[in-house]
């Protein structure tokens, strides 16, 4: 993640990490998850450099076999060419994000965390690949004094600031007013909650009936007008045509 100004600007997903480097450890050393976890902990360093040729560590043996040795160059160069692939790709995304332009530089530079951190000489590494300035994100400046020592490891610096954020959040809920009368009691005032607007029910459509219940039950009525015009205009053509014939008649006669 790219924060600038408190706000993040870019958010991304490598799929490479500190797994990723054990399972290499263990498939380039023949040996089983668990001692390769603890190989990259107590031996494991990503600068093939500071490690001589004839460093060794011996691994016991599983089922009575006998122990296996291992160099630690060997062990570095395993790891640094991991390690390299993974700040390559985060390095990517910084320049996705448009790290070239003077409004987009990260002056506070990179800050590492969770227990991949912790591996020897990774602070250097990065700074040499990406040239930027690169430190360690420890949680314990935002811990008591009393705190415990495992907390203040990089590992729990994603946990701690959550929790963090989480109180954050609840303290700006509630607003402490100090009584000037008396200190000892400050009261606390919740800020009110503003109620979502409810959605208007929707409006009936308004039909023009006629409701006359005269027009309900009688529907004959409503027809008789109607047959009684046709009925005029059917009999007043008969007689037009009877008074054409009678004239008709007594012209002749």
């Amino acid at each position: 993640a790219i924060f600038k100004d408190g706000i993040i600007r870019h958010t991304a997903v490598i799929l490479f990490g500190g797994n990723v480097i054990t399972e290499d450890i263990k498939e380039g050393c023949s040996i089983i998850e668990k001692q390769a976890e603890l190989l990259k902990i107590k031996f494991g360093s990503a600068w093939p450099g500071e490690n001589k040729e004839n460093e060794i560590v011996s691994i016991p043996g599983l089922r009575g076999r006998e122990p296996k040795e291992i160099s630690l160059k060997n062990l570095s160069k395993i790891i640094h060419a991991r390690v390299v692939e993974i700040i390559e790709q985060v390095y990517l995304e910084i320049k996705n994000y448009g790290y070239d332009e003077n409004k987009k530089k990260l002056i506070a530079g990179i800050v590492l965390t969770g227990g991949g951190s912790q591996l020897k000489h990774i602070k250097q590494l990065v700074e040499f690949v990406t040239g930027m300035d690169t430190r360690i994100g420890f949680p314990n400046e935002h811990l008591a004094s009393e705190s415990d020592d495992e907390f203040s490891s990089p590992a729990y610096a994603t946990a701690v600031g959550l929790v963090l954020k989480g109180v954050s959040k609840n303290q700006t809920d509630e607003i402490s007013v100090v009584d000037p009368n008396n200190s000892n009691h400050p009261q606390t005032f919740k800020q009110p909650s503003i109620p979502e607007p409810e959605p208007e029910a929707p409006k009936a459509e308004e039909k023009e009936e006629d409701i006359n219940p005269d027009n309900t039950d009688k529907p004959e009525e409503n027809e008789g007008p109607k047959n009684k015009k046709a009925g005029q205009q059917r009999k007043g053509f008969l007689e037009n045509w009877a008074d054409k014939f009678r004239n008709f008649l007594n012209d002749d006669l």
